[in-house]
């Protein structure tokens, strides 16, 4: 019976997007299903200023026709293709490749952001996906955020270091640290390889042990290939920053600012990082601060909690009074939670820390000029897509003399941690997605396998190469 094999349909050369194919025998497993950053279009989401994304009710179509997704139709949900066929998917994209045939294809999802996920709104009904508890809480959440469309796909919520039996391999789930909550990774074995995919991983976040114990199972198992990402390399090695904030140290500068700010803290961050959102809700509510929030990021909050997120059983956040932000709640919405109008912010600018998003900044402009402010405001950017440098923000904080941080130490291990779990794990061989950069890699004397995109590789030819 032939062995197992490697198909890479996105994630190489590039970042974000990764989407491989892992089969034997009759069956097989995709990992992940998001689009990659610098594709010719952009998955419509709130963190952004006016991406430009696929046309509302032909994305799918769109996304297959740029090479943005896998060109296996038999994923898809048949109202989502509108017709499109898949040879022609084929023959104009992928050159008429010709790519195994499985009669059982399922996918895993490692985490929750848009470049690993953001397809399965797409997915056929009752397509089996596999993800874990917290991921599939943050997707209730997101969904109810209205920062991702549902999915009709059938997904199976997985603990920690379970185990699916596929009958021609296995495959473990293996929670890891990423600056999106419920992030891992997983171990595949069939039998003669073993195969380990990292996901997004850092070392910086506040969950090294993650890491760690990922990399003890590696050696335990004999990995023979590690497939990690690699964000963050550069394409001048020397060039590259080593180190970067802890979790811990950020969160302190944090309760320093909000600590020393007289008038109102506006924080921008990602709402899918739950864990730190609940770490900062705390640590100002500690400091006699109420928390205000965008409507969109209160309804992730909510909605996520009320799955029941592992990461956050028993934290005070849970206990915390927050109150949403009037101008941010569209027709519909139903919260648990009173509001606040920017009126009544503004004369109590002291009192509250504003949780909110980019494309509110026009109510910095109330919040500013009614009122009476105690001290200058404080605006906070920690990990958000729109940075404290970009035009518009820029603007403001200029116009209203408002006191600009930023406190982010980024969601991508750095080389050094890299390199560091390469040699650790002491696999045949190691290949780098997710990144621009991946000939930058130090691998500490493992051989490199650089895919490219479209190719399909037997794992033994990948791992004997030595």
């Amino acid at each position: 019976m032939q062995g197992s094999r490697l198909t890479f349909f996105g994630g190489v050369g590039k970042s974000g997007g990764v989407q491989v194919l892992y089969g034997k025998g009759k069956q097989a497993v995709l990992f992940d299903f998001g689009v990659e950053h610098s594709s010719l279009l952009f998955p419509k989401q709130v963190t952004l200023c006016e991406p430009v994304g696929a046309t509302p009710g032909r994305e799918l179509r769109q996304f297959l026709l740029a090479g943005m997704t896998a060109p296996l139709t038999e994923l898809y949900d048949p109202d989502a293709l509108k017709g499109l066929d898949a040879a022609k998917v084929r023959r104009r994209v992928w050159n008429d490749a010709d790519f195994p045939r499985y009669d059982d294809i399922r996918l895993f999802i490692g985490h929750m952001h848009t470049d690993h996920m953001a397809v399965l709104p797409y997915a056929r009904p009752d397509l089996p996906v596999y993800m874990s508890h917290d991921s599939h809480s943050l997707f209730r959440g997101m969904v109810a955020g209205r920062h991702s469309a549902d999915t009709k796909a059938r997904i199976t919520v997985c603990d920690d270091l379970s185990v699916i039996d596929f009958g021609e391999f296995s495959m473990q789930i293996v929670e890891m640290d990423h600056n999106a909550t419920g992030a891992a990774g997983l171990i595949l074995d069939d039998g003669i390889h073993k195969i380990a995919y990292t996901g997004d991983w850092r070392r910086q976040g506040k969950h090294p042990e993650r890491i760690d114990r990922f990399i003890e199972l590696c050696r335990a198992r004999q990995v023979d290939l590690l497939i990690t990402e690699g964000t963050r390399l550069a394409s001048d090695p020397s060039s590259e920053v080593s180190g970067q904030m802890p979790e811990a140290e950020l969160l302190s500068r944090f309760s320093e600012i909000v600590g020393e700010a007289d008038g109102l803290v506006i924080l921008q961050m990602s709402p899918r990082d739950l864990e730190r959102m609940a770490d900062m809700i705390a640590i100002a509510a500690a400091q006699g601060r109420k928390i205000a929030m965008d409507a969109s990021h209160a309804a992730i909050w909510h909605a996520a909690n009320r799955e029941g997120l592992r990461i956050l059983k028993d934290h005070p956040a849970l206990d915390t009074a927050l109150r949403i932000v009037e101008p941010t709640v569209a027709e519909g919405d139903f919260f648990p939670y009173e509001t606040i109008s920017l009126e009544e912010m503004a004369e109590r600018k002291g009192e509250y820390i504003y949780f909110y998003k980019f494309p509110d900044l026009a109510h910095l402009i109330e919040l500013e000029t009614l009122g009476e402010a105690p001290g200058p405001s404080h605006f906070i950017q920690s990990d958000y897509s729109v940075k404290i440098d970009q035009a518009d923000v820029a603007k403001f904080l200029q116009t209203f003399g408002i006191v600009g941080h930023s406190l982010s130490n980024g969601g991508h291990a750095h080389p050094e941690a890299l390199s560091d779990m390469i040699e650790r794990i002491a696999p045949q061989a190691v290949i780098t997605l997710h990144s621009r950069y991946p000939d930058s890699q130090n691998t500490r004397g493992i051989p490199a396998y650089r895919p490219t995109k479209g190719e399909t590789a037997a794992v033994s030819s990948i791992v004997e190469r030595r």
